[in-house]
């Protein structure tokens, strides 16, 4: 979703089209089944660009191997005119975890590379990236019912990320299980400001989330029909006046996907458990973050 996103806002400024390039996803089978390609859940125009428009695009990379002996190669030989060279394309990975401004100098024709995890990114074109991320088919009796409870009285979601978080060790060691209390002093700073709220508390592994956490006040652990899709849950989050989300990119989505200027939105600080990436800008500007520690 950050990458069709960024994607989206760089093709507009452009007025160009945006193509998708999903083979990894192909290519890539043992994938966990919540990393595969799963945009034709949404309102999206998918085009999926053909193999010679991905190797424009790309410049046609070659091997490490071969990148190598071209670069000893180039230094030993003088560069030819710039009127002899052929357009190879522009492919283009992040500098940095976080925005940079440079992303908007990026020219058509371009193949992007990366995470773009901030919503700069995307920022110009907010409106339409949620008219995209809409759903395409109808939400089940089932969900539009807890919708519909979840909508009677003020509310927040709650997401307790577990799963391969618990169960995969570089998982654990590079992203992190959120400390019970990160919530505990979230679910503080909301009722603060939001007494009144019913917290809504969704989880990967909702028996564990119930073992583990037990917030004061009104609440409720969402226990998801069976057949309930990742669809689902992300529609029933933005659907919430207000959110604590994990370090997580399915609850950052189901918080900004609400529109609302009065929502109040709770961060981890840091949002990592490892020290690889610059996290300033996962968080938008107007969230609120809150110190947080990792399960060891």
């Amino acid at each position: 979703m950050f990458q069709y996103a960024a994607g989206l806002a760089l093709a507009r400024q452009h007025t160009t089209e945006l193509k998708l390039d999903a083979s990894w996803y192909v290519q890539a089978p043992t994938c966990k089944p919540h990393e595969r390609y799963a945009l034709s859940v949404f309102d999206v125009a998918e085009q999926f660009a053909k193999p010679d428009e991905i190797a424009c695009a790309r410049g046609l990379r070659p091997t490490w191997a071969k990148r190598w002996s071209a670069s000893i190669a180039r230094s030993l030989l003088p560069k030819p005119p710039t009127s002899n060279k052929r357009n190879p394309g522009n492919w283009h990975t992040p500098p940095t975890f976080a925005y940079y401004p440079e992303f908007f100098s990026q020219p058509d024709n371009t193949y992007l590379h990366g995470m773009f995890q901030s919503e700069r990114f995307f920022a110009p074109i907010a409106d339409l990236v949620r008219s995209r991320f809409s759903v395409r088919k109808p939400i089940p009796p089932a969900i539009a019912k807890i919708a519909e409870l979840m909508q009677q009285s003020p509310s927040a979601f709650v997401h307790l990320r577990r799963g391969d978080y618990v169960d995969d060790p570089l998982y654990t060691r590079e992203i992190g299980v959120l400390d019970s209390s990160y919530y505990l002093s979230a679910v503080q700073a909301l009722r603060d400001q939001h007494p009144e709220v019913t917290l809504y508390i969704f989880s990967d592994d909702i028996e564990s989330a119930a073992r583990d956490f037990s917030p004061f006040g009104p609440h409720e652990f969402v226990r998801e029909p069976t057949g309930t899709t990742a669809r689902d849950v992300l529609w029933l989050m933005s659907r919430s006046d207000h959110a604590i989300i994990a370090n997580s990119t399915l609850s950052w989505w189901g918080a900004w996907l609400n529109a609302s200027p009065r929502k109040l939105v709770i961060a981890p600080d840091p949002w990592f458990a490892g020290k690889t990436h610059d996290t300033t800008e996962v968080v938008p500007a107007n969230w609120l973050r809150i110190p947080a520690k990792f399960r060891s």
